[in-house]
């Protein structure tokens, strides 16, 4: 039991967040009329099984996600929350919202598999060697906007500052739970609490977009 404690067969070694916003103009004739603004957040979770040996133990049969909560100060958005392909990190996509039953993944087994893989479906490999790849989004924010011309507007967390749209209440706190089940069908689960600030003395999302890497502490994050 010593072992196990101080010596994890899984643990979150990396959380990597992106965040920005997104906006679409639905203005006829004039531009910037007829606004509705997003904000989003791309997250990736990297596993780490004590991988030097890959082994029955170490390698995964089953990946969901479940006991998501996501809170805000704010009361506005629709708030969804996903699997994101990971190829489109850094970029805003449309998502569905997860279902009740949580988050499913398709684990990857073999390279016959990972050759016919769709990373727009849940992907994940047994041996951990990519992030569990998950999407936020705090839609239509605020909608029917109307911005002045004046000066240049980009399409990206600075809009926020445009619109007034205050980042302390939009900031989201996101919980879920991670349950593992490896190649000996031995249970495992770990909650995931990520305090997402959007504000900060330098701008924060106002000035973009944030990136921000957490390198979790010994413990932190075992399962």
């Amino acid at each position: 039991m010593s072992d196990e404690i101080n010596n994890p067969v899984f643990k979150i070694k990396q959380i990597v967040l992106y965040s920005s916003a997104y906006a679409v103009d639905n203005s006829n004739g004039q531009k910037l009329q007829d606004i509705d603004i997003s904000q989003f957040t791309d997250i990736a979770i990297y596993i780490d099984n004590n991988g030097e040996e890959i082994t029955a133990k170490n390698t995964i049969n089953q990946l969901f996600i479940d006991n998501i909560e996501i809170n805000t100060n704010s009361e506005y958005g629709e708030k969804i929350f996903n699997y994101k392909n990971p190829l489109n990190i850094g970029k805003y996509t449309e998502l569905e919202n997860y279902r009740d039953d949580g988050i499913l993944f398709n684990v990857v087994r073999t390279n016959e598999e990972n050759n016919n893989s769709d990373y727009n479906n849940n992907i994940f490999y047994t041996d951990c060697s990519n992030p569990i790849s998950l999407g936020y989004i705090n839609k239509d924010l605020i909608t029917d906007c109307k911005l002045s011309n004046d000066g240049t507007i980009l399409f990206d967390g600075s809009i926020l500052k445009s619109a007034n749209i205050d980042s302390k209440e939009i900031s989201p706190q996101i919980k879920f739970t991670i349950h593992i089940v490896n190649n000996l069908g031995e249970d495992y689960f770990c909650d995931v609490k990520i305090n997402n600030e959007l504000n900060s003395d330098d701008g924060g999302i106002y000035t973009g977009y944030i990136m921000k890497i957490f390198n979790t502490e010994d413990g932190e994050y075992s399962f």
